[in-house]
């Protein structure tokens, strides 16, 4: 029982190189912008290939290691991750207003 609640305890502390929540927040929502683009097939042909992914980690200066490491921390810790989401949301919804904004005009 012991060596479980240790486990338990060691799965949930961060990793030394956590992406922070704002920064994670960007990121996320990157990623799904690209996603959305490409599966809708917004995106432009010869570019398709492109590896969404590495392209925006690089961006933000950030490894695939530790992007995997802090999604994983994040993941187990529900509270943190819905704040990263809620975030992505706000911002996705701000996005689509100001589209529908210039749609309008």
């Amino acid at each position: 029982m012991f060596l479980f609640s240790c486990l338990q305890l060691r799965e949930t502390n961060p990793p030394e190189n956590l992406i922070e929540q704002e920064l994670m927040t960007k990121i996320m929502l990157d990623i799904m912008l690209m996603k959305n683009i490409k599966r809708n097939g917004y995106a432009i042909k010869e570019k398709r290939n492109i590896l969404v992914d590495q392209y925006i980690l690089q961006k933000y200066g950030v490894d695939s290691l530790q992007f995997y490491q802090s999604q994983d921390f994040y993941s187990k810790n529900p509270k943190e991750y819905t704040y990263i989401f809620e975030k992505v949301q706000s911002k996705l919804n701000e996005l689509r207003d100001s589209l529908q904004k210039i749609e309008i005009e």
